[in-house]
């Protein structure tokens, strides 16, 4: 019950509930902060594929290679909804680590003193507030169950802007927590904190589009 204390106290006063965690919080219960930020999304991922499969909206207004793309990407989504959410599980844990440890070094080559373990402490905390967005994904999963699309498309904008906004929060959070952690000025624990997110952020992206592209290849007809 401690996590949810902690993740309405980081909503309310974040830099007081970031020194507080990391004061009395251990590893363990940073991990399993992390570990509940990745898995309950997928378990509501997990729900949503239950939902039939409906092509993409306004496909005869696109480009014909660009509309042919959705469609193949949209389908193969469809074909593997039970298994993406597992995949975006260890993606989304490996990423949490992997920016976690390109903070710690930048840092301790700032000047920093703290170690790893702490930090990544406070990153699985920071991952916490992620679930913020829970209640609208739950109700996004579910108009996908009852196929309602007039009112689930504008959910689902409405998730990807509550996203964006917990995103950036996130990363508020991982600056307050570099600059408590490693006991650096707002100046260095920006720099580094947003080298390592963006590089994170730009892998991310990169191989979203190389499966795109891949799938895309994939589909298309051999030659006789």
């Amino acid at each position: 019950m401690f996590l949810w204390a902690d993740l309405v106290d980081l909503v309310r006063h974040p830099f007081t509930s970031l020194r507080l965690i990391d004061d009395r919080r251990r590893l363990r219960d940073g991990l399993l902060a992390l570990t509940l930020s990745v898995t309950l999304p997928a378990v509501l991922s997990e729900l949503a594929a239950l939902g039939r499969f409906r092509p993409p909206a306004n496909l005869g207004s696109l480009p014909s290679l660009t509309a042919q793309g959705a469609d193949i990407y949209a389908r193969w989504v469809y074909q593997h909804r039970f298994v993406l959410p597992v995949y975006g599980v260890l993606i989304s844990a490996g990423l949490w680590v992997a920016a976690a440890g390109l903070i710690h070094l930048i840092a301790r080559a700032l000047g920093g003193q703290g170690g790893f373990p702490g930090y990544l402490k406070l990153a699985g905390f920071a991952a916490l507030t992620g679930l913020v967005s829970l209640p609208l994904s739950l109700l996004d999963a579910l108009l996908k169950i009852q196929g309602n699309t007039g009112v689930e498309l504008s959910i689902g904008q409405l998730v990807g802007l509550a996203g964006i906004a917990i995103f950036l929060w996130q990363n508020a959070l991982l600056v307050l927590a570099a600059r408590l952690h490693y006991r650096l000025s707002t100046e260095r624990a920006v720099g580094a904190v947003i080298g390592p997110i963006g590089v994170v952020a730009v892998l991310a992206i990169a191989l979203v589009i190389l499966a795109v592209i891949l799938t895309i290849i994939a589909q298309q007809p051999t030659a006789p």
